[in-house]
């Protein structure tokens, strides 16, 4: 089973120990301490799930295919859920990389690099 895939695409080149999920992670969207040190939080309307995802070095093709899958700032993405031990899909905010380039020999070759997918929407892509 894939951890993380996109529209039908299975992404494999993870590094061990490079899926971190947090799931069920309340949205505060204001937070205000009261004259008697209180503090009162304003929260949104549904918890959020962030992935953050760390892939290996990979040859210049190998990361132009996994960057097409990445080139959208709003996506639907299907992730493995620890917490559902399901696969799930929702709409994320994806914040890409800046890679560094570790040689330009035969076609090139691209140094390790963490996407970062923060939901923003339930339910699935009309696809």
């Amino acid at each position: 089973m894939a951890l993380l895939t996109h529209e039908g695409f299975e992404f494999k080149n993870i590094l061990s120990g490079g899926y971190k999920i947090k799931e069920d992670v309340e949205d505060v969207k204001s937070k205000q301490t009261m004259g008697d040190g209180s503090v009162r939080r304003n929260y949104g309307q549904m918890d959020k799930t962030e992935i953050k995802v760390r892939f290996g070095q990979m040859n210049f093709e190998t990361f132009k295919e996994y960057m097409q899958h990445f080139k959208k700032h709003e996506d639907y993405y299907t992730y493995f859920s620890q917490r559902n031990n399901s696969m799930l899909t929702k709409k994320f905010f994806v914040s890409r990389p800046d890679v560094p380039i570790i040689s330009t020999l035969h076609g090139g070759r691209y140094d390790e690099f963490e996407i970062t997918l923060s939901q923003i929407g339930e339910g699935t892509a009309d696809d």
